[in-house]
């Protein structure tokens, strides 16, 4: 699974095309031939191709292991980048080229940087926009088309921006990353879909501003391993009336999460909530409908997760939040918790799936007023040495209520399920 470095490369390309010399700057007539002035002019422009070269070449090796740690981005090529851009400003006006030959020269060299990786790909249009530009600076609402490229979009808007998406299917066939806090809104979950066949993930968040996703379905439909949305440890995202669905996963743990923010140990700690989830649907997800790891902080409120192939929501490491007013249906596990994570799982309701919630290693959730029903196994498993509460918590329909492993310790307050103890 791919996983975001945080981008922080991008202010410093000055927009170049399109300036003129300074008054005091007009140069003298130039000596040289039309030849040799057109070819010096061609070399001043390559200056700033290399070095945008550079800079997306920092980005060509992604990072697929699920638990690898983002690292910083590299800062000298973008030094670099902005060297360039200055010099080749420099060297235009004393020559005296003609803006729109420049232009023209420098917008074919960008054009023809390949890169290789989705994130690459974002620094090479992100890049570009900025030389050439294109750039908007002032965020609000930019109303897409059907026929606009989200993805150049993506690469144009300003901080802040809300990309109003169109009724209908947009199609994406590689992976969005987002280097800057924007926010797509849909006309609706059953009116505008994203459906990405990209492989390893079909968003990135690439940013530590917010990100959000508000009335909008988006649909995972590739044969290889994906995720719907992934972010690193200083990414906070916010979801609202989204449906995120058919998550495929593979082998080696890739894949299959409609959404993953992930961390190691309390990465991302200390900030507050950073996953936010209102009135969203999570279905057919091949690992897990949501699944949070490090210190991230989540607020799941009135949500729904259905179909999902593990788990209906993951807790890992020191992660913590609360899950309210939501549903859980046919999961295999509704809701988990592993690692030293510290949820609070409040007024929801677990009906079939194999396990309503299972707590494992060091995990101590606090469970208050879940309703659980049908499931094959048990309706509560309390692995490792786990602890936390559950109190005012019902069992209906199971072969088991709350199944305590021999080192776990949570502290029991009144629930209507049978306690049992198990192996550790």
């Amino acid at each position: 699974m791919i996983l975001p470095r945080i981008i922080v490369v991008l202010g410093v390309a000055i927009a170049l095309v399109g300036c003129s010399a300074s008054p005091e700057a007009s140069p003298s007539p130039s000596p040289l031939s039309t030849a040799e002035l057109a070819a010096q002019c061609a070399d001043a422009a390559a200056g700033i191709v290399d070095a945008v070269e550079a800079v997306v070449a920092e980005y060509e090796e992604p990072a697929v292991s699920p638990t690898a740690t983002p690292e910083p981005a590299p800062t000298q090529s973008a030094d670099t980048l902005a060297d360039a851009v200055e010099a080749a400003r420099l060297r235009r006006d004393e020559l005296g080229c003609d803006p729109e030959a420049f232009a023209a020269t420098l917008e074919a060299g960008l054009a023809a940087v390949a890169p290789g990786t989705p994130i690459a790909e974002a620094i090479w249009r992100r890049a570009s926009a900025s030389i050439l530009g294109t750039l908007r600076t002032e965020a609000g609402e930019w109303i897409l088309t059907a026929e606009e490229d989200i993805r150049d979009a993506v690469a144009r808007a300003a901080e802040g921006t809300t990309i109003v998406l169109p009724e209908g299917i947009i199609e994406l066939d590689s992976t969005v990353v987002l280097l800057q806090g924007v926010t797509f809104r849909g006309a609706g979950r059953d009116a505008t879909t994203i459906r990405s066949t990209a492989p390893e993930a079909a968003l990135i968040v690439a940013t530590a501003s917010l990100v959000g996703l508000e009335d909008l379905t988006l649909e995972l439909a590739g044969a290889d391993p994906a995720s719907g949305l992934v972010a690193g440890p200083s990414a906070s995202v916010a979801l609202k009336g989204v449906r995120v669905t058919g998550a495929k996963a593979g082998e080696a743990g890739l894949g299959g999460a409609g959404v993953y923010l992930s961390a190691e140990g309390d990465e991302g700690s200390g900030r507050g909530t950073t996953l936010e989830i209102t009135a969203s649907v999570f279905d057919r997800n091949g690992w897990a409908g949501v699944a949070v790891a490090g210190g991230h902080r989540v607020s799941i409120e009135e949500s729904a997760f259905t179909g999902n192939g593990e788990v209906g929501i993951l807790f890992l490491d020191s992660s913590s939040g609360s899950v309210s007013a939501s549903t859980f249906a046919d999961n295999t596990v509704g809701l988990a918790a592993t690692g030293a994570a510290t949820p609070t799982w409040l007024s929801s309701t677990v009906t079939g799936g194999s396990v309503g919630l299972q707590m494992d290693a060091a995990a101590a959730p606090i469970v208050d007023g879940i309703r659980i029903s049908g499931s094959g196994s048990a309706a509560v498993i309390y692995g490792g040495e786990s602890g936390g509460s559950i109190a005012n918590t019902s069992c209906e329909d199971v072969p088991f209520g709350i199944v305590v492993s021999d080192a776990a310790a949570p502290t029991l307050g009144e629930n209507s399920c049978q306690l049992a103890r198990g192996p550790s």
